[in-house]
Formats: C-alpha cells, sequence, structure tokens
C-alpha cells in the first residue's frame, strides 16, 4: 500500500470511528416497548401513564406487569422480556453521556438478551442483595425469597457481587462515618462471582442471615473479626452449578426478537410508530415460531413418554371445539401458543383453547389469557 493510500484508509478508519463514537454518545436513554399482552401498569412521577408498542419509558419509571408480559429493547439493541407479575424500576438508562443501563427488579422473572457491550457501556440488573454485571449474554433473572435473586446463564457470562440490605437498617451518614460498614462493603465487592454460559446460581437465604449478623455487630469491638468469619462463610451462600436447558427455555428465548433498530431510534424521537412497531415485531416472531415448530418436528417425538421426557412435562390442551392435544406447550407469546402434541405440532390462538391440564400435577388451570 503506497503513502498516499495508506493516509486515505487512516482518514476514512477515524471519521468512521468518530461518526460511531458520537452516535453512541449522542444516543437517546429509553427503553422502548416492542409487545405487550395483558394488563401491565407503568408508574411516572407517581401517576400510571397509557403504554403501547413504541412508548418510551424513562429513568425512574416503575413497571408492574401483573397477569401480563411485557418485552423491551434499548438503543443499542438489547432486548428484555419481563414476565407475569414482574415489578421493577429503570434505576438508569444509557445515552447522552450515560454508559450505564440499571434495572431494580423487586420481584419477578426477566429474560435478557444483549449485544456484545462496548468496554465502556454497562448493563446491571439489582436486588437488595445482589448486583448482575452482563457482558455480551443471554440470561434469566429471577427474584426469589422476597430479595434473593436466581440466575441462568444460557449464553456468555454474568458477573454477580453481593450487597448488604442495609438501606432500612442503618442511616446513610451513619454509614459514611462507620469504617466497619466501609470494610464490610469492600468485602462484598471483593468477592465477585461469575456465572458462565449453561451455569445458574441462587443466592441462598443463609446470605440474608449472615448480613444482618454482620449488620448488628457493626459496633461491636469484635466486628473486624465477625467480617472476616463472614468471608469463609460468604461462598457457602450461593449455590452455583451446572443446568441441562429446557427445550422450551431456548425456544422462549427464540421468541425474544428484536425490532428494526430504526424504529427504536424514530420512537425515541417522540415519533409515533406503534403500527410499524407491532408488524416488524409480529414478522420476525413468525419466523421465530417458524424455526420452532420445524426444530419440534425435527424431533419426531409420537408417544406421550417421548414428550415428556424431551419437554419435562405433559399437557392435555382442550379446545373449544372439544378435542383435545395431548402433549406440551412449547411456546407461548401474547395470545400465540405452539403445541407439540401426539397428533402433530400446532400453532394455536389463545381464543381457540378452553383449558390446560397439566398432567403432572393433576392441575386443571383455564385458558391462558
Amino acid at each position: 500500500m503506497n503513502r498516499k493510500l495508506f493516509l486515505l484508509f487512516l482518514i476514512v478508519t477515524f471519521i468512521g470511528s468518530s461518526n460511531f463514537c458520537s452516535k453512541v454518545s449522542k444516543s437517546k436513554p429509553g427503553l422502548v416497548i416492542i409487545f405487550l399482552a395483558g394488563k401491565v401498569e407503568v408508574q411516572r412521577n407517581g401517576k400510571l401513564i397509557p403504554v403501547s408498542s413504541g412508548s418510551v419509558l424513562q429513568k425512574n419509571d416503575t413497571i408492574r406487569t401483573n397477569s401480563g408480559t411485557l418485552d423491551l429493547q434499548t438503543s443499542l439493541g438489547h432486548v428484555i422480556r419481563l414476565k407475569s407479575y414482574t415489578n421493577l424500576n429503570i434505576d438508569s438508562l444509557h445515552g447522552e453521556g450515560s454508559e450505564e443501563t440499571s434495572l431494580a427488579v423487586k420481584t419477578g422473572l426477566l429474560l435478557v438478551k444483549t449485544n456484545k457491550l462496548s468496554q465502556k457501556e454497562q448493563f446491571k440488573i439489582s436486588t437488595p442483595t445482589a448486583i448482575a454485571g452482563v457482558r455480551g449474554t443471554a440470561f434469566s433473572f429471577e427474584v426469589v425469597q422476597g430479595t434473593l435473586p436466581k440466575i441462568k446463564v444460557y449464553e456468555g457470562m454474568v458477573a454477580m457481587t453481593l450487597k448488604a440490605p442495609v438501606s432500612q437498617e442503618i442511616s446513610a451518614d451513619k454509614i459514611a462515618e462507620n469504617p466497619n460498614y466501609q470494610k464490610f462493603q469492600k468485602l462484598l465487592e471483593e468477592h465477585e462471582i461469575v456465572i458462565s454460559e449453561e451455569e445458574e446460581a441462587e443466592v441462598k437465604p443463609e446470605f440474608d442471615q449472615l448480613a444482618q449478623t454482620i449488620l448488628n455487630r457493626l459496633d461491636d469491638i469484635a466486628v473486624t473479626q465477625s467480617i472476616e468469619s463472614f468471608r469463609n462463610d460468604l461462598v457457602r451462600t450461593v449455590q452455583k452449578g451446572k443446568f441441562e436447558r429446557d427445550p422450551r427455555e431456548s425456544a422462549d428465548l427464540e421468541t425474544l426478537v428484536k425490532v428494526d433498530e430504526n424504529l427504536i431510534s424514530g420512537s425515541l424521537d417522540n415519533k409515533y410508530l406503534t403500527k410499524e412497531i407491532e408488524k416488524d415485531q409480529s414478522d420476525k416472531l413468525n419466523i421465530a415460531f417458524d424455526k420452532l415448530e420445524s426444530d419440534a418436528g425435527s424431533q419426531k417425538l409420537a408417544s406421550e413418554e417421548e414428550i415428556q421426557k424431551y419437554y419435562s412435562v405433559l399437557e392435555s390442551v382442550h379446545k373449544v371445539d372439544k378435542t383435545v392435544l395431548h402433549g406440551a406447550v412449547v411456546a407461548q407469546v401474547g395470545d400465540t401458543m405452539l403445541v407439540h402434541s401426539t397428533k402433530g405440532i400446532f400453532r394455536l390462538d389463545i381464543t381457540e383453547v378452553e383449558y390446560i391440564q397439566y398432567k403432572n400435577f393433576d392441575v386443571i388451570t383455564k385458558k391462558k389469557k
């Protein structure tokens, strides 16, 4: 390569890099709703606001999915599904100078698929007792036992750091003045728990008990000894191990689709794009269902026993027309469900279903809304 061409290459590379950095730094903060089903409430400044596909959620908004579900997408292409009965607050959002997206989960279950994050970008999910930092991954995050998280990583890696649930026990002023508390916090921050692909981790109730024991002794002369003892017990409060992914978990991930990023940018620029987002999401969801249907058919499961072994569940889908499909619900998004039965694979609208009988537990549940 001669000198002139080399200089031209450097200039073009620099301009492209600068444009990319400018695009990222100037991206507007916000989470765009790309799919909404059932009863979902969003509270802003203490008041409920109407939401639909294309609505932009902001920092400090509180979301309650109740019996509904909600799919969100960021300006950088990260997608998040809030399952039923999830309650979270948006603590921070990437864009306009901020490099962090942070969601505080009070209760419920999230499914997350992120793009590869830049070196500076941070994507966090937290509870009162833990913070999960993400690096280009697909994972689920569930709050169990009130404040204790359970994480399953399907792709990539999540790094979890425990924190003491101190907001109600000790005032901020007292925390700032207490060197023992700072020592305790440092101990927790230094023990990052890395959860790799096909691993799950669950914080056990023993952590809460140990944390409270330390907090109650912050003014005790034996606090140093207590912290050292906690150091030894900390690892045992997190249960971590490999898991075998259920086919229905894979199906759930497959149906968490990403819409065109231009539509997300348009929504963040206050353009009304509800119909466009609904169409794009629906088209991509249909492609995902087509793939799931093909994958299910390739398994060639003929009997109830084979279906139960593969999906770890056996159900009877009772349709309104009085026919019954014995098998498993592979996936359900909104009003659409995919059923793998001994009669074949069927894509059903929820209005076609009267109720589903879970044969494993002999429990009958009315049709899903």
